[in-house]
């Protein structure tokens, strides 16, 4: 196999700072798999590390400039690694060689002879965890980056041929503008990240510099129902396919059986391709499994091993992921930490089987909170039982700037039953003193509250 050339002056030791992240930690594996140096450092120990460590991989608890050892040529990090962290400061005084996460990750694009990047606002790891589920059938052998664990992966990244890499595609900072796809997925857009995007139109600009980077004889394949659909395919050199109600490539006959799943045929211009049925809930992912499947048989998967391994997906971590039971009421974990993906997984709820529904939302950000307050409140209405958490933040997001707090979103929900809970203790207190049997419990967000579901089942 030919080696991965990730630099133009062929370094070939590197040291990850946050190695423990999920598309940190694949990156890693990726570069150790093909015979690169790899150490690292993070703040916590984890079931991450742990992996990684037994693969050979080096790597200390801590940051101190120690850790970067003298055979170090480059250092990788994310945007969560301050400017003064230690291994930095170290590094740059040795004039080490830089490289931003996402910078790496684009490098090794160009090892593949096809890279199909899922970006949106919504839907990027569930969707490429299909396309993950689908390439894995069809014998590809797939390399896949995804941002959060799949159960048939054993794990958020795939190490494969070098035919096909799948990889979710950030907006963020504009971080899937250093990739380099020649498949691009455009699943939706909505404002986001108004810590860095000033508005829709800002964001917009972006994603359209995204598909720009697609070459002339590459592919687009994009949602035809979104709004901004002209200024992205406008003047583009590379094919488009648009999947969708106003899509060349769409759903139709829409049901949802007893278990509150999706059923749907897939059609195109020439007439139906076939029947589709998901084992996991809600219209968003008949969105996402369309896009999916749009870019499957554009790569000349059969349909019918399309189907069969959208059958078998059962969602990855973190999305709406059954946890167990307690009391013999259901208990979910989902990531949703945008207003729409909030009202999205709640509608989705409502089409399962169910006596009371339970959100336990922990907000992400203040910046996110401020935003869409008026959203946040409408979307966490619709939940029989809406409980409020005290708002995350995560490390290397400074946004005291913002004032607001959990009890704003509160305040502003049409729902008498909306609470604010500020810990994790007293959430879980008030839901075993109050949930039933055929209750359904959900904990929601981006942050750490899915350990409220494990605690949870867990408790006897």
């Amino acid at each position: 196999m030919k080696t991965l050339n990730i630099t133009k002056e062929g370094f070939t030791n590197f040291h990850f700072i946050g190695i423990g992240g999920i598309s940190m930690s694949g990156l890693a594996e990726i570069l150790h798999n093909d015979g690169c140096n790899v150490t690292g450092s993070d703040r916590n120990d984890s079931e991450i590390i742990a992996a990684l460590r037994k693969k050979g991989i080096h790597i200390n608890i801590g940051h101190n400039a120690q850790n970067v050892s003298d055979n170090t040529q480059v250092i990788v990090y994310n945007a969560a690694v301050p400017k003064d962290n230690p291994e930095i400061v170290a590094a740059k005084e040795r004039g080490l060689r830089m490289m931003y996460r996402t910078d790496l990750l684009g490098r090794l694009m160009q090892n593949y002879e096809r890279a199909i990047c899922v970006a949106g606002t919504h839907g990027k790891t569930t969707t490429t965890s299909m396309l993950a589920e689908i390439f894995m059938a069809a014998t590809c052998d797939p390399t896949v980056m995804n941002g959060s664990v799949l159960p048939s992966m054993g794990g958020a990244v795939r190490i494969g041929a070098r035919d096909f890499i799948i990889a979710e595609a950030c907006e963020y900072h504009d971080s899937f503008l250093k990739l380099h796809p020649t498949i691009g997925i455009i699943l939706n857009m909505e404002m986001d990240h108004s810590d860095y995007f000033k508005d829709i139109d800002a964001l917009t600009n972006s994603f359209a510099d995204f598909v720009k980077k697609i070459p002339r004889d590459g592919l687009l394949v994009v949602n035809g129902d979104i709004p901004e659909l002209s200024r992205l395919i406008t003047g583009l050199d590379c094919d488009v396919l648009a999947f969708g109600k106003n899509g060349s490539i769409r759903p139709e006959n829409i049901s949802f059986g007893d278990s509150g799943y999706p059923i749907f045929d897939v059609v195109n211009n020439n007439g139906k391709l076939g029947q589709i049925a998901l084992k996991v809930p809600g219209h968003h992912n008949i969105q996402n499994a369309m896009a999916a499947i749009t870019c499957a048989t554009h790569c000349g998967i059969p349909f019918d091993t399309i189907a069969a391994a959208l059958a078998r997906f059962t969602g990855a971590q973190r999305r709406f992921q059954h946890i167990g039971r307690y009391k013999e009421a259901i208990i979910v974990d989902d990531y949703a930490h945008h207003p729409t993906e909030v009202a999205a997984t709640i509608a989705a709820a409502k089409n399962m089987p169910h006596n009371r529904l339970w959100v336990v939302f922990q907000p992400h950000t203040r910046a996110r909170t401020a935003e869409f307050l008026d959203e946040f409140a409408q979307a966490l209405s619709q939940a029989d039982e809406p409980i409020i958490l005290d708002i995350y933040n995560p490390a290397g997001r400074e946004e005291e700037q913002y004032n607001v707090h959990s009890k704003d979103l509160v305040a502003k929900a049409n729902n008498p039953n909306c609470r604010h809970l500020p810990s994790f203790d007293a959430a879980i207190d008030h839901l075993v003193q109050h949930i039933a049997p055929g209750d359904l419990v959900i904990t929601m967000g981006a942050g750490n509250v899915h350990q409220i579901a494990e605690l949870l089942v867990n408790m006897h």
